[in-house]
């Protein structure tokens, strides 16, 4: 690996303003902060500045960091994958990300259940449940887990074998009432079943217009405060099956980024290879390399990693120390899905694959 290049801060005037990540020490050389930015210079130097729109807690670095170290990469995804597994093996004091992956909420679907209840965790199991997430605000996802039980009629319990004669959600129509008769067995399943679709993202067009139509008939009421009631919801679930449907999108992502490598290395490219959505290696290709066998170096590529291999386990088999990185390839496919210096490897051949690879390393050795 590349050696760190240290500068003391009152000459971040000498830094490249290239991507890279950035850590900044203390005059005892303890590490205070990890960062990464396309504009090193630039980004580093927003901290010395007053009103540099940073946090309370980062403001801090202009009084207590006295070196600032950067490691350069060749792109933004380089930088953001060296930036979360840093953080991950040092954990900065002043990183408010630090132990983010450990808080990251989950819906689960306990479908190994004869009655299955849908509810808000943060623990992975390999328990038969679904496990659909993470999500980042666990408050808004709790309030849908109820929503979507309560329209469907679902449990909430934890335990209703000791309930005979049913609950109060029960009485008020809220739940089908798995405690008081098993006759609603099949009903049960077929709304488990439309949960699922949901959960995917899915046919929500039935219950955003019920939801609607609650709205309406309660705003003709003059009901006024229980239509907004309404609104909130239609929009709170219009919102919930965009994000699941961007999570659905995600983990089926097969695909390959070029990008030129460090500077340290001129020509050199780096291929990131992204499978369902994770990151699965990355190559470092040299200044020059002959055509025929790099076609054939990828082309074995291809076939080993996406054609002959199984999908990769999901998300509750991951360590959930691996998360962040999930979420950072993810988001990172998302927001650069139009690039063109990115392969989508749905539905197109190894062989032509590889000569659009080709074509990409070359010019991406050009943007040099």
């Amino acid at each position: 690996m590349q050696s760190w290049l240290s500068v003391p801060i009152e000459r971040i005037e000498d830094l490249p303003d290239l991507p890279g990540v950035y850590r900044f020490l203390d005059g005892a050389g303890r590490l205070l902060y990890i960062g990464k930015s396309v504009h090193l210079r630039t980004r580093v130097r927003s901290y010395l500045r007053q009103g540099g729109g940073h946090s309370r807690q980062t403001g801090r670095l202009k009084f207590e960091a006295r070196v600032v170290e950067v490691l350069l990469t060749g792109s933004e995804l380089a930088a953001l994958l060296l930036e979360g597994r840093l953080i991950r093996q040092h954990l900065p004091p002043f990183n408010c990300a630090q132990k983010r992956y450990r808080q990251y909420p989950f819906l689960r679907l306990s479908v190994q259940e004869e009655y299955p209840r849908l509810h808000l965790t943060r623990v992975l199991a390999g328990d038969g449940a679904e496990y659909y997430g993470p999500y980042n605000q666990g408050h808004f996802v709790s309030e849908l887990a109820e929503l979507l039980s309560a329209n469907l009629g679902l449990r909430t319990c934890r335990d209703f074998s000791a309930l005979q004669h049913g609950c109060l959600l029960d009485q008020l129509g809220r739940c089908l009432g798995p405690c008081r008769t098993d006759r609603v067995q099949t009903e049960y399943r077929r709304q488990v079943e439309q949960l699922r679709a949901l959960l995917r993202g899915e046919g929500g067009e039935a219950l955003l217009a019920r939801f609607e139509a609650q709205m309406q008939r309660a705003a003709e009421r003059e009901d006024f405060e229980q239509a907004a009631r309404w609104r909130d919801r239609w929009q709170a679930l219009k919102h919930f099956l965009a994000h699941q449907g961007y999570l659905r999108e995600r983990v089926r992502l097969d695909a390959v980024a070029v990008h030129p490598g460090p500077p340290q290395t001129p020509g050199s490219v780096e291929l990131f290879w992204i499978r369902q959505g994770r990151l699965s290696r990355i190559d470092h290709l040299p200044g020059k390399l002959d055509s025929e066998p790099l076609r054939q170096k990828l082309l074995e590529t291809l076939v080993a990693d996406y054609e002959d291999q199984p999908l990769p386990s999901p998300l509750f088999a991951l360590p959930q120390q691996d998360l962040d990185e999930v979420q950072t390839v993810g988001g990172w496919l998302y927001r650069h899905r139009h690039d063109d210096n990115l392969l989508w490897l749905t539905d197109i051949e190894p062989a032509r694959a590889a000569g659009v690879l080709i074509a990409l390393i070359e010019q991406s050795r050009q943007r040099r």
